[in-house]
């Protein structure tokens, strides 16, 4: 949360221009995603053209070819979160397009399957059978996901009412207060109840098992996110080496990355780093590490700063403004602590209480409402949150 947007106006300037410094490019997308949850609260006209507004901005932005593959997969990302079947369109276009990155193409599944507009359901389909056929195995990955969750939702409509804390519907009431989803995100998958009574280890068993399906496999994870804490984080590293060594899944290592940068746990630092300097990775899988890096300041950024610096140079562009995203955000919001424990029992804790000073990666995703009155809102709580999903404790 940021206490004040620049005007609507410059938003749309900064992502209309390709040449703009890519950190005000990755900025401008989070503050229109802030802007559009904000006129959501409305019932105005005013208010439904801030949305227009704000989708018309993301699709240019995703169109445009030259704002390279890493920020254009970040437009499609925003788009996702914020729900709107408006956005679908556009979404659907890049998904078919088999000449487009396959970076951007899987972005633009998994945001129509956080959409979850049945009629996308089509292009999906195709999508998979044909990227299968051509041997595009991210975008399949993706596509069979996006279908997996919504036929689950689907099936599961009527059980239970879809909660803040879990952002799905469920198949049981999850029975353990540690399994509810402490972020803002709109997730590929859901954690599943029943792994309410395994533990780290056997849920760490299901993410590393190639024979799982990729949809369990993302539940385990997701299920150890939610958990939080050192012994999940561990069994997250785990399955990004383990992964890497059986070379079953990208996709699936590039969202554990992602879900590391949500912990921000220093005992993450060294996986994420090995994945980060693995030249033979997938290009997402490097850039997600990059970012979950970024999102590390606290406790280990004198460690973090030095890494993301030598790799801002990479001869991958994806990878290269992942880590120039991270240092400009980073020197465009400075850096602060609210607190000076910075053991891992404390970045346990954290997970718990998000009274905790945001970092870089934070405040790209902050899918809630926003206030103006900075009396409402700490500043220091919530500088870079916005891709992780990140919601600060406000004290309600």
């Amino acid at each position: 949360m940021w206490d004040s947007a620049p005007p609507l106006s410059v938003l749309e300037s900064s992502i209309s221009n390709p040449e703009s410094p890519i950190g005000m490019r990755m900025r401008a997308a989070y503050f229109l995603k802030q802007l559009y949850s904000n006129a959501s609260t409305g019932s105005n006209d005013s208010s439904s053209d801030v949305q227009q507004r704000v989708i018309a901005s993301l699709t240019s932005g995703l169109k445009d070819t030259h704002h390279g593959s890493l920020m254009r997969h970040e437009y499609a990302y925003v788009m996702g979160q914020l729900g709107d079947e408006r956005c679908c369109p556009v979404l659907e276009q890049i998904l078919e397009n088999d000449h487009d990155c396959a970076m951007v193409r899987h972005e633009a599944a998994e945001a129509l399957a956080a959409i979850g507009f049945d009629k996308s359901r089509s292009v999906l389909q195709r999508t998979l059978l044909h990227s299968q056929e051509q041997q595009q195995i991210e975008v399949y990955e993706t596509c069979l996901l996006a279908l997996n969750v919504m036929d689950w939702r689907l099936q599961n409509k009527d059980k239970n009412e879809t909660t803040a804390e879990t952002n799905f519907k469920t198949e049981a009431p999850v029975g353990c207060a540690c399994m509810l989803n402490p972020y803002s995100s709109v997730d590929p998958a859901p954690p599943h109840p029943a792994h309410a009574n395994l533990s780290f280890e056997e849920l760490g068993d299901i993410l590393c098992n190639p024979d799982r399906s990729i949809f369990d496999r993302y539940r385990a994870m997701f299920s150890l996110r939610n958990r939080g804490g050192e012994p999940a984080v561990l069994q997250l590293c785990r399955a990004l080496d383990d992964d890497l060594r059986k070379h079953t899944s990208a996709l699936l290592r590039h969202e554990v990355a992602y879900v590391l940068g949500q912990l921000q746990h220093p005992a993450s630092v060294q996986a994420l780093e090995q994945s980060l300097r693995c030249t033979r990775e997938h290009m997402m899988v490097r850039h997600e590490a990059a970012e979950a890096l970024g999102a590390i300041m606290e406790g280990a950024w004198d460690q973090v700063e030095p890494i993301l610096k030598e790799f801002q140079n990479d001869p991958n562009p994806v990878v290269r403004e992942s880590c120039l995203v991270a240092l400009d955000a980073a020197d465009y919001w400075g850096q602060s602590t609210t607190n000076d424990d910075n053991s891992p029992q404390q970045h346990d804790n954290n997970h718990e209480n998000k009274e905790t000073t945001s970092t870089f990666a934070q405040e790209k995703a902050l899918a809630t409402s926003f206030t103006t009155n900075s009396q409402d809102i700490n500043k220091n709580q919530a500088i870079l949150n916005q891709h992780f999903n990140i919601q600060p404790n406000t004290g309600d």
